[in-house]
């Protein structure tokens, strides 16, 4: 990894609730393969791919539950929501932070991410690495929204 792709920071779901979503995902196909390794043992059966491809697809949304979220770069974010995506610096334009969530939008003015708050483990770190970089990049162009939360 170099020194322009390593990792900054990774703001992810707060780990117990990353932890208990995958296991509550993956606990069918555990159930599924316990009953059967139970009823049958061991046996060939269990490599079939009739079996093997719907265990695979039951664990799909604990794999993406577990890697959702967004790494700071040194030169810009790579963004896990959905499919993985890396947008530099130089593309964002501006970012919004209300009382529900984090919008960042490029210089198509697309939004480039747009995550609850809550959703993120150290916001207050991603907060300051777009506003830090993005000061850089753009010399201050960007656009700071903050709205206080209503009663």
């Amino acid at each position: 990894m170099t020194a322009e792709t390593a990792v900054l920071s990774r703001h992810r779901l707060p780990r117990p609730y990353r932890i208990g979503l995958a296991v509550a995902w993956s606990l069918p196909a555990g159930l599924l393969m316990g009953a059967l390794l139970a009823g049958q043992g061991v046996n060939a059966a269990l490599l079939d791919a009739r079996l093997l491809v719907p265990l695979g697809v039951m664990l799909l949304p604990a794999v993406y539950i577990w890697q959702e979220g967004v790494d700071v770069l040194a030169d810009g974010l790579v963004i896990r929501v959905h499919w993985p995506r890396r947008r530099d610096y130089a593309e964002l334009a501006r970012w919004s932070l209300d009382a529900e969530a984090l919008t960042v939008w490029d210089r198509a003015q697309d939004k480039a991410l747009e995550v609850h708050a809550a959703h993120l483990t150290d916001l207050a770190g991603l907060v300051r690495a777009l506003d830090e970089h993005l000061e850089e990049v753009h010399g201050g162009s960007f656009v700071v929204e903050r709205k206080s939360p209503q009663p």
